[in-house]
């Protein structure tokens, strides 16, 4: 059997969230300790919480919500392409190099990766930048990826979510070499839902 690489974030009270974002709460509500039948937990989180899927509605009135994303966007071939030297944001110069007609999945593994380990919300990840976006969508992406909070700016998300890309926000790319695999990426069916947490998973094609 293949390798199945995990690249989503562990989820507990200590995952950074982005700054209006609450903090995940994991609670005990039955516990076998405590002379109940069967141990339970509530899980409250928001959508855009860890590892998770932005589906257009997060940012277009309207648009398509979580759980009618296209499933052939989520699983398939993914380009993951090594973008860690760059300082701010990857830019169309970088998108025109790396990433050839018709790749479907791409995701960037940056530098962002390591603020994982850092406590609470950093705002100097790195990003894509609006004419990145635009040429991802030339190009013809399906599904763009990047490893943390966010892809970057309001343009940039408009730009890729118009145009029905799905946006995987929020993964651990560390000691992920750059070449092509099998992405499986299935958020949580949330009706109505702007975002979802999901599990992602790299494999051999």
């Amino acid at each position: 059997m293949a390798e199945v690489i995990d690249v989503s974030v562990v989820l507990s009270p200590s995952t950074a969230t982005w700054g209006s974002e609450p903090v995940p709460v994991i609670e005990r509500v039955s516990s076998i300790e405590a002379g109940d039948g069967f141990n339970l937990s509530r899980l409250a989180l928001g959508v855009h919480t860890g590892t998770h899927i932005d589906a257009p509605s997060h940012l277009i009135d309207g648009a398509a919500s979580v759980e009618s994303l296209p499933l052939e966007a989520l699983i398939g071939p993914v380009l993951v392409v090594d973008a860690r030297n760059v300082a701010e944001e990857i830019d169309a110069e970088l998108v025109e190099r790396e990433l050839s007609e018709g790749c479907e999945r791409v995701l960037f593994a940056t530098r962002s990766s390591e603020l994982w380990d850092e406590v609470g919300f950093r705002s100097d990840f790195v990003g894509i930048s609006p004419q990145a976006a635009s040429l991802l969508v030339e190009r013809g992406a399906r599904l763009v990826g990047i490893d943390y909070l966010s892809v970057g700016e309001l343009d940039t998300h408009r730009e890729l979510l118009s145009h029905g890309v799905v946006l995987l926000e929020g993964l651990d790319l560390r000691g992920i070499e750059a070449g092509r695999y099998r992405l499986i990426c299935l958020p949580l069916r949330i009706v109505g839902a702007d975002g979802a947490p999901t599990r992602a998973v790299l494999t051999a094609l």
